[in-house]
């Protein structure tokens, strides 16, 4: 582990925490930014001063609107990265996307997005509920909200790049871990979507604080709200079936309930994010297939175009 070099762009509480992650996993990390702090890792102010080493990894967690420009920033290297890991969603745009997608094939540089909810120990009982119960599955309702003035409690909540759209922020951005995982859960083969995003609260922000997403897959509906306003907070997927045998797990509770049967998982969301680096970084192979492809996340943001 120590011999892999990882350069993380980006530091601000996503990156804070991948940066804990990978100290724990015995890596200390290159880190380009300008606010370091006293983490046991090489602070950069300039990628420059990496041009000589041999960098295997790059994690991109800079703010959305930026991934591009960052990508740019990381493959001029001299020893270009091999693996490139970029915080969810890919990008603003779909254009930009592309971009990162297009540049990613060029250079033959095997890239993910990081949607690390799917490394939850309740998406294996989910998935395998979904393959059994998959012809009498009607509705597919699934929430994600919390009020952004408590998102971030140390800081103002409008200097985040959540409350600027021109900075890639909007709850529709922010909370695309749902969309991905309805997109793994049962593919993008939708036949029609319903889309209603708008900035409706008092916050004082620009972007979008509800998203609402309807997908009809012919023989059931998926039904997807987010937003910046409610309190408490809420998460949570249910699946109504006809049959009767639904489901239902809350994210927050890390409670999961099929038909009478309730079990609370032993596993948790900051977990997830640990799973996920030791997958991309070669640790654990064993669930590889589990990290979100640059055409899967390619595939999130074409269905947030307008």
């Amino acid at each position: 582990m120590k011999t892999k070099k990882v350069l993380l762009i980006g530091y601000g509480s996503i990156g804070k925490r991948h940066s804990r992650n990978l100290i724990e996993l015995g890596i200390k990390p290159y880190i380009l930014t300008k606010y370091p702090d006293d983490l046991n890792a090489v602070f950069l102010s300039d990628i420059n001063e990496i041009k000589n080493e041999n960098i295997n990894y790059c994690i991109i967690s800079s703010t959305t609107a930026r991934h591009l420009d960052d990508l740019k920033k990381c493959l001029a290297l001299a020893n270009k990265p091999k693996h490139i890991l970029i915080e969810k969603p890919l990008e603003s745009l779909y254009s930009s996307g592309k971009e990162i997608r297009n540049i990613a094939e060029e250079f033959g540089i095997s890239t993910f997005v990081a949607y690390n909810l799917r490394f939850l120990e309740a998406f294996k009982i989910i998935r395998n509920f979904v393959k059994e119960q998959k012809n009498t599955i009607r509705i597919v309702e699934v929430v994600a909200g919390q009020d952004l003035k408590e998102w971030r409690p140390f800081k103002d909540y409008t200097e985040s790049y959540s409350a600027h759209r021109e900075q890639g922020g909007g709850v529709d951005l922010d909370l695309s871990h749902e969309i991905d995982y309805i997109l793994w859960l049962f593919g993008s083969n939708f036949k029609d979507k319903i889309i209603y995003r708008n900035k409706i609260s008092n916050l004082k922000i620009n972007s979008p604080d509800i998203f609402k997403l309807i997908l009809d897959y012919n023989t059931f509906i998926v039904d997807i709200t987010l937003d910046y306003i409610r309190k408490p907070k809420e998460r949570y997927i249910k699946m109504i079936c006809e049959n009767n045998e639904n489901l239902y797990f809350n994210f927050i509770t890390n409670t999961l309930k099929m038909g009478e049967k309730t079990v609370v998982m032993t596993d948790n969301v900051e977990q997830s994010y640990k799973k996920m680096l030791k997958i991309f970084l070669d640790i654990d192979k064993k669930n590889e297939n589990k990290l979100c492809s640059i055409e899967e996340g390619l595939n999130i943001l074409k269905i947030l175009e307008v």
